[in-house]
């Protein structure tokens, strides 16, 4: 019997994450591990193919905008 209720309960999980699956590859969605400065645990950061593609253009826009200007970063003497 409690094999019953066991597999019956884990046949409505499995069946209940498949649609948030779906749905999730369907929104381009992806969890990675990132380093935050400072920590030694990473910590997990999930985004859309959306916000990806946002973040992508406006690091391109930034990186123009300094290249424009010629303000440098990055440290070092100039030498």
């Amino acid at each position: 019997m409690k094999v019953l209720i066991l597999t019956a309960l884990l046949t409505l999980v499995g069946c209940a994450s498949n649609g948030d699956i779906t749905a999730k590859k369907e929104d381009g969605y992806r969890c990675k591990q990132v380093n935050s400065l400072g920590s030694i645990i990473p910590k997990k950061r999930c985004t859309t193919s959306k916000q990806r593609k946002l973040i992508r253009d406006e690091s391109q826009e930034s990186l123009r905008q300094h290249q424009r200007s010629g303000v440098l970063s990055g440290g070092g003497d100039g030498a």
